[in-house]
């Protein structure tokens, strides 16, 4: 997925940032396709933002009829890149749908997939939700998967850190670690 900025300068001649506020504080959007901007990750540092299909066919068409705010002299012209995004709108709903998938798999694990254990980031945050911050076993897609948690020092010694890893039996019978 695109993010709403570099989707607004594939759009030739348009003043980014003033249509970045018109997007985002603005009345371009319904309240129902501003619902289709989307963080990029669930991380309190990252705040780009990504834009799905229809906002974007939305501020593609804006462009259109000249209601973004252009550069001086500049007029809409043809935005290649911005309409191959739009037209891509299919492959975006299925990704916004699995991130919405994996994002509701914290709460309800019964939507956990085996390929999710892959990430740790993610497994992390079923288990500690699920089960607490230390190490733990729990039953995902049927599979038993254990949490470890490991303490390690600095090489001064004067401070510590935590590593987790998480092991389980695959359905093809492979034993597997990540972490």
């Amino acid at each position: 997925m695109r993010s709403l900025t570099d989707f607004l300068r594939c759009l030739p001649g348009v003043a980014p940032r003033k249509a970045y506020k018109l997007v985002l504080a603005g009345n371009l959007l319904s309240e129902e396709l501003k619902r289709d901007l989307h963080p990029r990750s669930d991380s309190l540092f990252d705040l780009v933002t990504v834009v799905g299909p229809d906002a974007a066919a939305a501020i593609l068409q804006a462009y259109k009829d000249r209601i973004l705010p252009m550069q001086k002299s500049k007029s809409p012209s043809n935005a290649p890149e911005a309409e191959a995004y739009v037209h891509g709108a299919e492959l975006l709903r299925e990704e916004i749908r699995e991130r919405k998938r994996r994002n509701d798999c914290v709460e309800d694990v019964s939507l956990v997939r085996e390929s999710d254990f892959h990430d740790q980031h993610l497994t992390n945050r079923i288990f500690y939700k699920n089960a607490g911050p230390g190490p733990a076993k729990l039953t995902l897609a049927g599979i038993d998967v254990w949490k470890d948690l490991r303490r390690f020092a600095s090489n001064s010694g004067k401070s510590t850190g935590y590593e987790y890893s998480f092991t389980w039996t695959g359905t093809d019978g492979v034993r597997r670690r990540s972490g």
